[in-house]
């Protein structure tokens, strides 16, 4: 077993992003969660599409965008009912260009400027929090609660269809060693966030977050429930796992809690690997490590 602290969280920290690609991945995403949405609440469409693009349109004011420089059609692709909105369209492209602070003078949406990471999943995150404070304004917390949550499991289903996970030759092999370090390279280079790791072999490994860039965006809405629906029930869907060689799982996050705890582990390897306590959680980055891992034992 190994443990190591890393401090990376940094709001200055810069990404590349192609402009075109980002719209056109958050209206796919806002798209299929209005298809679901009227899955389930068919005659509710009306009242949930004003009542997001009011919650929209609250935080923009005046803002607004050159819409026309976007290929909306292009964008517009693989949609099925937000394209049938342009007026919502236009509100959540200026939406999306207020949160991302972008360059004065930008005259183009397909090549790759550099961009505060911080804004870029600020401007996602919140659209997705709106999409989802919607459903509660017009149907109350509870229930918008329970519909959001069946929404989530159409939504894993539809993202396996379209990328259906792996299935290695022999599970056995396969390690956490490469996602390991693509993680932290990326974790460092864009400031997501201070953590420390246990890893307990090439097989399973824990972290802990005292401090998250997904976290951060959203903690000044002080809505922790809708936050965290918002922004990580997905991973924590019963489904969410199924079909996969490595599972993960948390019992908090810091929505609702002062750190999150993430375990990763080769599930044939480990079985429904047991979770470390919070206890030994609360103890990491606090107590030495060569006395945590004794402890541990």
């Amino acid at each position: 077993m190994k443990i190591k602290p890393c401090q990376f969280f940094n709001t200055e920290a810069k990404s590349k992003i192609n402009l075109f690609n980002f719209m056109k991945s958050n209206f796919e995403q806002t798209d299929s969660v209005i298809k679901y949405f009227y899955k389930l609440k068919p005659n509710k469409l009306g009242k949930y599409l004003l009542a997001f693009e009011k919650r929209l349109n609250d935080e923009i004011k005046e803002f607004q965008i050159d819409f026309d420089q976007f290929d909306i059609e292009k964008i517009e692709q693989n949609q099925s009912i937000l394209n049938k909105y342009p007026e919502l369209e236009k509100v959540i492209s200026n939406f999306l260009c207020k949160l991302l602070e972008l360059p004065k003078g930008l005259n183009t949406t397909e090549e790759e400027i550099d961009l505060r990471y911080f804004n870029i999943r600020k401007a996602s995150s919140h659209l997705s929090y709106y999409r989802v404070k919607a459903i509660e304004d017009i149907l109350g917390k509870e229930e918008a609660t329970n519909l959001y949550k069946k929404i989530v499991k159409y939504l894993i289903k539809e993202r396996k269809e379209q990328n259906p996970p792996e299935m290695p030759e022999d599970p056995r092999k396969v390690t956490r060693i490469n996602s390991r370090e693509r993680i932290m390279k990326q974790y460092r280079e864009l400031g997501v966030g201070d953590f420390t790791i246990v890893i307990f072999d090439d097989y399973k490994e824990f972290y802990k977050f005292d401090r998250c860039v997904v976290h951060e965006v959203l903690k000044d809405l002080n809505d922790p429930d809708i936050a965290y629906l918002s922004s990580c029930y997905s991973r924590d869907h019963p489904s969410n796992n199924e079909g996969y060689t490595i599972h993960m799982r948390r019992t908090q996050t810091l929505h609702h809690g002062d750190f999150c705890d993430e375990l990763y582990w080769n599930n044939v390897v480990y079985p429904n690997a047991k979770q470390p306590s919070l206890e030994f959680a609360k103890k990491m980055g606090k107590v030495d490590s060569q006395k945590l891992i004794q402890e541990y034992k």
